[in-house]
Parts: C-alpha cells; sequence; structure tokens
C-alpha cells in the first residue's frame, strides 16, 4: 500500500503524543533526557518529497530538507503558508498525503506519535502541565497570543533552554523577528511552497526570491525595477546606471528588480553631486529613523541609527554599497551577481 493510500492510525494525547501549552512561561522545564521510544530526536530528520493535501488544496510540499540534531530549525511565513500543519506531521496528528519523513533511516510515517519522543508547544492560555523530558520539541507559535512584554520572555526562554539542553527545537511562526533571533536556519513557506532554506544572515542579505526579501526587514528591503545592462555589470534606474558587485551572467535578464536593505542606503544632505532626490517621509521609533526618499527612477527607504537631522523636502543623495546589491529577474527570482 502506498504512502498516499495508508490509512493514518490517529493516538489520541493520552496516548503517547505529549502536547502542551504556552502561557508567559514556556512549560518545558527539561528537555534533556530522551523519552523511552525516541526515534526523532537523536537523529537528523529528512524529508524527502513530503507533502500534505486536504482536498484538492496542497498545505505543504518540502521536496528536501534535512533537519539536523540539536539544530534550532524554524518554519516561517505568513498566516496559512503550511508551517503548523508541519509540526503536525511530525508529531504524527496528521499523515502526510505523500513522500516520507525519516530519523537515521527509519520512516517516521509508520511510527505512532505516542513512539516518536516529540512535545508539541502550542498557544493557549493559562496551562502549565510542568516537566516533559524529550529530546525534540515542535513549538507552534508559542509567543503568538501574548503581549509583547510576555513574548519577549517566551523567546528569551526559548532561547537558554535550547542552548542549555542541546535538544532540537522546530520551530513555526508568522513573526520573521523571532525566526531571525532564535534559528539557526529557517525555512521560508509561502502557500506551503518553500522559497529558500538558510541561516538569518542568509535569508536577510542574499533573499532567493522578492518574497524573501519583503517578509524580512523592518523596514523591507528595497526593491525598484530598472533594466540590467548588456554587459550584465549595471542596473539602469531612471537616468543612473547602479555599479553592481561582479557580473549577471543570464543573457535573458533585461527587466529586473535591484534590491537594497534600508539599512544600506547612505543619504547625505544639501549635495552638489551625486544621485539627488528629495525626502518624503520622516519617522523616528525605537531609536532609529526611517527616511523615505524620491529619486528620478525610483522610490528607497533608508534607516538609520538615532535621531535623524532630516526633514520633510530636504534634498539628498542617494548612495548604495556595491556589495549589498542584490538583483532579481522580472519572475522575482535572484539573480546571481558573480
Amino acid at each position: 500500500m502506498s504512502t498516499v493510500d495508508r490509512p493514518h492510525r490517529r493516538s489520541s494525547a493520552s496516548s503517547g503524543i505529549r502536547r502542551v501549552y504556552a502561557s508567559a512561561r514556556l512549560p518545558v522545564d527539561n528537555v534533556s533526557s530522551p523519552t523511552k521510544g525516541c526515534y526523532a530526536g537523536f537523529m537528523q530528520l529528512r524529508f524527502d518529497h513530503l507533502t500534505k493535501m486536504f482536498g484538492n488544496v496542497t498545505a505543504f510540499n518540502i521536496p528536501a530538507l534535512t533537519i539536523d540534531t540539536g539544530e534550532f530549525f524554524t518554519f516561517v511565513g505568513p498566516p496559512k503558508s503550511g508551517k503548523s500543519t508541519v509540526l503536525k506531521v511530525i508529531a504524527g496528528l496528521e499523515a502526510p498525503s505523500a513522500g516520507t519523513l525519516t530519523a537515521g533511516g527509519r520512516v517516521l510515517n509508520e511510527i505512532d506519535p505516542g513512539d516518536r519522543g516529540v512535545v508539541l508547544v502550542s498557544p493557549s492560555d493559562g496551562l502549565d502541565p510542568g516537566a516533559h523530558p524529550n529530546q525534540i520539541i515542535l513549538c507552534d507559535e508559542p509567543a503568538a497570543r501574548v503581549d509583547a512584554s510576555q513574548r519577549a520572555s517566551i523567546v528569551e526562554e526559548l532561547r537558554r533552554r535550547h542552548a542549555q539542553s542541546g535538544s532540537t527545537f522546530i520551530y513555526a511562526t508568522a513573526a520573521q523577528d523571532e525566526a531571525l533571533a532564535l534559528s539557526d536556519r529557517v525555512v521560508v513557506l509561502n502557500d506551503g511552497v518553500v522559497q529558500q532554506v538558510g541561516t538569518p544572515v542568509d535569508v536577510l542579505e542574499r533573499p532567493r526570491s522578492i518574497f524573501v526579501a519583503g517578509f524580512f526587514g523592518d523596514p523591507p528591503m528595497n526593491v525598484v525595477p530598472g533594466i540590467l545592462e548588456k554587459d550584465g555589470v549595471a542596473v539602469e534606474i531612471g537616468p543612473r546606471a547602479i555599479q553592481l558587485n561582479g557580473v549577471v551572467t543570464e543573457d535573458y535578464a533585461r527587466d529586473v528588480f535591484l534590491g537594497v536593505r534600508p539599512e544600506h542606503v547612505r543619504l547625505q544632505l544639501d549635495p552638489a553631486t551625486g544621485w539627488r532626490g528629495a525626502v518624503t517621509r520622516v519617522e523616528f521609533a525605537g531609536g532609529r529613523t526611517t527616511i523615505a526618499v524620491h529619486v528620478d527612477g525610483g522610490d528607497f527607504v533608508a534607516r538609520e541609527d538615532g535621531e535623524g537631522r532630516y526633514q520633510v523636502d530636504d534634498l539628498v543623495s542617494v548612495a548604495m554599497a556595491r556589495k549589498h546589491l542584490c538583483v532579481f529577474d522580472a519572475c522575482g527570482d535572484w539573480l546571481d551577481v558573480r
């Protein structure tokens, strides 16, 4: 019988899978010892064309992925991107529609939820069941329903518990700041499709798509349309040719998008030369100033530490370091600059 056709035996919480819920204090006090019968906690988790469908709707499709032992790994994406469903499949609370999930060569599809040795931490109010010793902790948005101060406490507690225990933590969240603060690596999901797998630095500095570029960062990456010059060394935006830190070799690319993070945009007041424009918005919050600028060819947002020296209608010049520039094709996919 195939994986798609095999009926799934659903085990209740009382049959072994431990489902716990987070209030302001994370209710996982001891994660250093394995549960009897634990397979997933001792080894890598491997996803091989793992798919979950509900009718004709694909909740997620993960062609290939490995989560290393002891890693803090996060599934991050907007609501209904499939991240919580992934955790339920790992826990055995949902059966995959196709593909396999393995640990040390053993197919977890065949193992009952109670024998997998996992804790599933989900958002709820006021429940604190106490200690559960396990090697793998699944955290399904445990900070989703609390206020900002409680959320910060939960994030810090998760960081501490992971560092002390060496356990594998697999996290699901829609909050990009949580994902960046906690994770060794992340997988970015959108509509159940993997957009990128990488470290927090990877998704911030080398986003593989415009979606990833826009999902991370506050403010998100500037993405401005332009034309790639024939030699592939510059992008034309309005009257300016923005030099790249290398060459785009894909000869099909002409209409492109230039990307740069706001913290990598440099402004100069009252310029005599350069790519000149006018300030259209200034916001100061959290010890940082965000400045929006309109130049001939596009609009950019810059971010600087401290209280800014800019006012609306100030004339400024815009500059960017080549090493921080990203280029995307007309479909929004990353183009290598070599």
